[in-house]
């Protein structure tokens, strides 16, 4: 990276934005945060002299180029903060060689790097012989109603990809559904609440006893010590778990599943919730194929009306489909409902494109890998043929949806080199 000084800058501001979904106005359709967020990114590539489209808020552009069009995609929303920081989550902080921070990771950082990398190639004097689209969304944690938009105003180029997954390449992506259990209200206890979006493992969890937690009512304290439960001062009772990816539930810690066995040891009919969420009674997450097993993370549960729901990120992968789970799902003794989201994705692995990343990739790190599957779901989907393109590397653990979000910054310099090597071959790179 030729000036890392100044990205070091842009990066500071872009953390700096709060940029997690809240109320819309009529120029700011995920919130105002996320507007300043966006306006921002896109004024940075204005002065670098690339063209600009603001997509009404919901989305930018970033283009430059003539010929085949190349499509990257990325997003500058983030999740909700949740707890157990060490620092300040929208202050990018270096602790001895590695940055913290909301978004260094996912996706701010890598979204940065894939537009001074854009900007190298702009720059650097070569014969520009492809179409270059840098996608700039801003809902991708929450629904993707950006990429819904901007599908109404423009069409997309057929490859690309998004840094917003795992090195060295992901051909492949499993399917993604939502799923929801419910069961009758409970006899004891009444607003339950847990978890912040359906593709985060669940890391806390309150409930509140029918009667007052002062005189007695259904706080059986020895059991909160059993399962490592707490009381607060409004009465209600409190579980803590460990956030991670909905994809990767077995690297969190789920804060339902403590409460659940309380509530079953105090009378409560929560036996079937358990089996089947969390102890895969009939072995719905035993299924596999090539692109891994299927995933059932249980990460949101309020009381609605008269009945507690729990909802779930199900990860499938190809060629398996929801209907070879529902025969499953409806054994398990709860009431079901089903939203499916996005389809299983596969990408040639051994195409001019795929190669073409692989290669930049395996040229940094002296590897000889493999294109790979995994079990995100990223804005790769955008295009006909799309692959999500790191920023993680196999050895760094995944905290991208956890407290204490972080990259070293070795890590980042070498994310860089690699999208700028990729893009400058993608450049030179024939594509049927």
């Amino acid at each position: 990276m030729q000036n890392f000084e100044q990205y070091y800058k842009d990066l500071q501001k872009l953390i700096s934005f709060e940029s997690v979904l809240s109320n819309p106005t009529s120029s700011a359709p995920f919130g105002e945060n996320i507007r300043k967020t966006l306006d921002y990114f896109l004024s940075l590539a204005k002065n670098m002299g690339f063209e600009v489209i603001d997509y009404d808020g919901y989305a930018g552009e970033v283009a430059f180029g003539s010929g085949q069009e190349i499509g990257i995609i990325g997003h500058l929303d983030v999740v909700p903060i949740g707890i157990g920081w060490n620092t300040n989550p929208f202050n990018l902080t270096e602790i001895e060689g590695v940055l913290y921070g909301r978004g260094v990771s996912d996706d701010k950082a890598p979204l940065l790097s894939c537009l001074y990398a854009l900007n190298e190639l702009k720059n650097s004097g070569k014969p520009i012989n492809k179409r270059f689209r840098l996608i700039v969304g801003c809902d991708e944690e929450s629904g993707w109603r950006d990429l819904e938009y901007i599908l109404t105003k423009t069409t997309l180029p057929e490859y690309g990809f998004s840094p917003d997954g795992n090195f060295p390449i992901s051909y492949a992506e499993k399917g993604i559904v939502e799923v929801s259990f419910c069961i009758p209200s409970f006899k004891n206890f009444k607003n339950v609440k847990g978890g912040t979006v359906v593709n985060a493992v669940c890391d806390k969890v309150t409930i509140l006893p029918q009667e007052s937690a002062y005189s007695g009512g259904m706080v059986d304290k020895r059991l909160l010590d059993k399962y490592g439960l707490t009381l607060n001062d409004n009465g209600e009772i409190e579980s803590y778990g460990k956030s991670a990816h909905g994809s990767t539930p077995h690297l969190g810690k789920n804060a339902i599943l403590p409460l659940l066995n309380y509530l079953l040891e105090c009378g409560e009919a929560v036996q079937d919730l358990i089996d089947h969420l969390f102890l895969d009674k009939l072995g719905v997450q035993k299924m596999q194929t090539e692109q891994g097993f299927v995933t059932l993370s249980p990460d949101l549960i309020e009381e609605v009306d008269d009945k507690i729901v729990i909802t779930c990120d199900c990860r499938i992968p190809a060629p398996l489909t929801l209907l070879d789970l529902m025969p499953i799902f409806n054994k398990f003794d709860l009431s079901v409902k089903t939203k499916k989201r996005h389809a299983p994705v596969m990408v040639e692995k051994d195409g001019a494109f795929v190669q073409t990343l692989l290669n930049a990739y395996n040229f940094f790190t002296g590897e000889k890998a493999q294109p790979i599957s995994q079990g995100g779901s990223t804005f790769a989907r955008a295009f006909a043929k799309g692959c999500a393109f790191g920023p993680k590397f196999s050895d760094h653990i995944d905290n991208i949806h956890d407290a204490n979000e972080n990259v070293p910054i070795s890590y980042l310099k070498k994310s860089y080199d690699i999208y700028e090597k990729a893009i400058f071959d993608l450049n030179d790179t024939k594509l049927l």
